[in-house]
């Protein structure tokens, strides 16, 4: 099945309800490495950015916990990440068998924050390749010249 981008709106209205609490001097990058979005805050702005995602989120989780599903999150995180200590995943619910995600990873002694946005396949769907940079480059604004 092919997705159109008209199909994943409600992900685009979450991202666009984050980047409301990010200050301007901040500029959204594209990790190829991890298929995501990536940004990094300094902890003065970070708080005001990270209990908002609480609300754009029905899940979140941490080193002590796991997500309620069984539709391949847990092991989306383990394979991409894992988690430790201080670090928190928020997740969507599914739409078009993916889920929008948010990875919560402070560091610096907690002075900084790599915040990412990506998209999961869940119930055994595939991502095309280049789908989530397609999405999420439009819904975050990241330029073609920004992204490393």
């Amino acid at each position: 099945m092919e997705i159109k981008l008209s199909d994943l709106a409600p992900f685009q209205e979450i991202c666009k309800r984050i980047c409301l609490n990010i200050p301007s001097v901040y500029i959204w990058q594209w990790d190829d490495k991890r298929d995501m979005a990536v940004m990094v805050l300094e902890e003065e702005d970070a708080e005001m950015v990270f209990y908002p995602l609480f609300k754009e989120f029905n899940q979140h989780w941490n080193f002590t916990s796991a997500p309620s599903d069984s539709s391949g999150i847990t092991r989306w995180v383990d394979a991409n990440f894992g988690l430790m200590p201080g670090q928190v995943m928020f997740t969507s619910y599914p739409l078009c068998n993916l889920v929008l995600c948010v990875a919560w990873w402070p560091w610096g002694g907690d002075r900084k924050v790599s915040m990412r946005i990506g998209l999961i396949p869940v119930n055994k769907a595939k991502l095309r390749k280049g789908t989530a940079r397609q999405c999420l480059g439009r819904w975050l604004i990241i330029q073609e010249d920004e992204a490393p």
